[in-house]
């Protein structure tokens, strides 16, 4: 990476327990190729800012944002609760009004700033691929393979506060049956009032989040089909909510609603010294 002299101006911002670091367009370019690099140095938690990502918000024009996100490890990919950040970013920047498009590696987003700082997006509808059971590190794991815009494995468990996650995560994230790119694995159990605790571990942080909106979407619109329809309350590890629903008829959704808080946590300068990062590395 191109040695960075200067402070960076950054944003910090979490949505719903994911955090992240967010550049608007001018910034990222002065970072040129090293991107990936220096989002694998900030992201490290401890001996840097620490984040789930990074998030790139340009403006297109008066309707339309472009959001590019990192992975901890500076690998591209689509990302829900970081796309309603970037969204409420681009609001209070200026860059869009509250309702605009998001143009994101999953394609065109609809978003909706509302009053308070919460955000919703319409997503494309979920592709259930169905029930799978894995041989795992020699257990066997039912779940089911869902694509929302990335790839999750939902596992049902009684009490996802005492689901096997370190042992589970890292066997699921890298099953043989998932491809070389593998998958984010889901914990999800069933709470008396009806809404569903998640835990998720995901591919790129390699490791546990406090909150995933893709895993939030990948759970929550194969329930409210399974359901036929209406509204799920997602409860992830944070405890900050999130809601799921389908648009149009439930066996065939139109699109997937996920709405949640975006909120911006901080504003200010990276020193240099930030990127000073002692190794190993083990994001990369």
């Amino acid at each position: 990476m191109q040695a960075v002299t200067e402070p960076v101006r950054i944003t910090k911002m979490t949505g719903a327990g994911n955090d992240f670091i967010v550049l608007d367009g001018p910034v990222a370019d002065a970072l040129g190729d090293g991107l990936p690099e220096w989002t694998r140095a900030v992201c490290r938690r401890g001996v840097a800012v620490g984040a789930d990502g990074v998030l790139v918000v340009r403006s297109i024009d008066p309707g339309s944002v472009s959001v590019e996100f990192r992975n901890p490890d500076g690998s591209a990919a689509f990302c829900g609760n970081g796309t309603r950040c970037a969204a409420r970013y681009a609001f209070l920047a200026g860059m869009s009004g509250p309702s605009a498009v998001l143009v994101t590696a999953a394609g065109e987003v609809p978003s909706e700033v509302e009053p308070g700082g919460r955000v919703r997006l319409s997503l494309p509808p979920v592709v259930d691929c169905g029930p799978r059971t894995l041989d795992a590190g020699g257990e066997s794991i039912t779940g089911r393979f869902v694509i929302a815009g990335v790839p999750h494995f939902v596992v049902q468990v009684p009490d996802v506060a005492e689901g096997p996650m370190e042992r589970w995560g890292p066997a699921v994230r890298s099953h043989p049956e998932f491809g070389e790119t593998g998958t984010n694995m889901d914990l999800i159990s069933f709470t008396g009032t009806g809404e569903v605790r998640i835990r998720t571990w995901e591919r790129g942080v390699e490791g546990e989040t406090l909150a995933c909106g893709t895993g939030a979407v990948a759970a929550g619109a194969t329930i409210a089909a399974a359901r036929g329809g209406g509204e799920v309350i997602i409860r992830p590890w944070s405890g900050s909510a999130l809601s799921v629903i389908l648009e149009g008829d439930p066996a065939a959704p139109s699109a997937v609603i996920l709405a949640g808080d975006a909120r911006v946590v901080f504003r200010g300068e990276l020193d240099p010294e930030a990127l000073d990062v002692p190794g190993p590395d083990r994001t990369a």
